[in-house]
């Protein structure tokens, strides 16, 4: 069998419908700076991408180390911060071992830095056109 790429190996996790995850995610200040920051944080190590995609996605996690020190910078959080959330993220699939996020973390994190900047600025949502 041709190993995957880590996109493929992941998309059915990226794509899942995790609603669960997304509404402990929209519960919290910490998990959101968190979850905003996952993309830039520094990892290393090899997904597993010989896994089938239907393997659970804990098996993909095997052999990536993250850098804790730089998210915390990333994040502006402090190490208990981290690495608990570490845990709620990754152990509800809102973050995933190649640097993305479930795609209902991601559109929840989008539509809330949109209405902050909106709001911001004072732009109404009829006055987008």
């Amino acid at each position: 069998m041709i190993p995957m790429s880590w996109p493929d190996a992941l998309l059915i996790h990226r794509a899942a419908e995790n609603f669960e995850g997304a509404a402990l995610l929209s519960q919290s200040a910490v998990l959101k700076r968190l979850a905003a920051a996952w993309p830039k944080t520094r990892r290393s190590g090899e997904i597993n991408t010989s896994a089938q995609p239907d393997t659970p996605l804990e098996d993909f996690w095997k052999g990536i180390m993250v850098d804790f020190n730089h998210w915390e910078v990333l994040a502006q959080a402090s190490p208990v911060e981290v690495m608990e959330g570490y845990q709620v993220l990754r152990g509800n699939g809102i973050i995933l071992p190649d640097g993305t996020l479930n795609h209902l973390a991601g559109s929840l994190l989008k539509k809330e830095a949109a209405g902050k900047l909106m709001a911001d600025f004072g732009i109404k949502p009829g006055d987008m056109k």
